[in-house]
């Protein structure tokens, strides 16, 4: 192999000086973000799911509220992460809809 190449599919190596920039896991954003929601029902009451609905695009205020709230949990921001962001409503829709028994995109028809 001829020097700078690394074999397919291998990552280059870092170079010293360097840090890996590794954003948050997929799994534990979700957890956060599932978290979020319990407690926004808890608070805010069964009967206000119509600020939620129809989904799956927040209202805006509540979801800067999720943001902030998960970043607080989390000890971090995901503002440089603009996926890990997804995955954080990801996991605040997913208790929304177990706790009200929505199907996800199941037409009723």
């Amino acid at each position: 192999m001829f020097a700078g190449r690394t074999a397919m599919g291998a990552k280059p190596p870092v170079k010293t000086g360097q840090v890996a920039k590794l954003g948050p896991s997929r799994p534990h954003v979700e957890e956060v973000g599932e978290h979020v929601a319990q407690k926004w029902i808890l608070t805010r009451g069964r009967d206000n799911i119509r600020d939620l609905l129809p989904g799956p695009i927040l209202p805006t205020v509540i979801d800067t509220e999720l943001l902030i709230e998960a970043e607080k949990e989390l000890g971090h921001s995901l503002r440089p992460y603009p996926e890990a962001r997804v995955w954080l409503r990801d996991g605040f829709w997913a208790r929304v809809y177990r706790e009200f028994d929505l199907g996800v995109g199941v037409s009723s028809k």
